[in-house]
């Protein structure tokens, strides 16, 4: 597998190079992401997902994953890389009760600093 390096500056939290290969770099706290108003929780469980560090919510599509820490918990500090699809697109149906920014199509999740 190649593992794919990425430079994180201090303060930076989001690395978009779309004109180049449409691949984005989010880093953040891996959490549970915020039902939308209205929506009750019944019995759906936490879905993970990133919360960046300007309070942004991303979901997390890890169905093509190429490089990932198994053992992540939440609130762990985590830098992920993937093709961002935002909410303005048609998302999977599993997205609609949740309030975020996009869905990450995750090829590398990391735990940083």
């Amino acid at each position: 597998l190649i593992v794919f390096g990425f430079l994180l500056f201090k303060g930076w939290d989001k690395v978009v190079n779309d004109e180049i290969d449409g691949m984005v770099t989010i880093t953040g706290s891996f959490s549970c992401l915020p039902l939308k108003v209205g929506v009750e929780a019944g019995d759906k469980e936490c879905m993970l997902g990133v919360k960046s560090r300007d309070g942004l919510n991303y979901a997390l599509d890890i169905s093509r994953i190429q490089d990932a820490n198994t053992d992540l918990k939440v609130e762990d500090t985590i830098a992920v890389t993937g093709t961002l699809k935002l909410t303005a697109d048609k998302l999977a149906p599993e997205w609609a009760d949740y309030e975020i920014t996009g869905v990450i199509l995750v090829n590398t999740l990391l735990r940083t600093r």
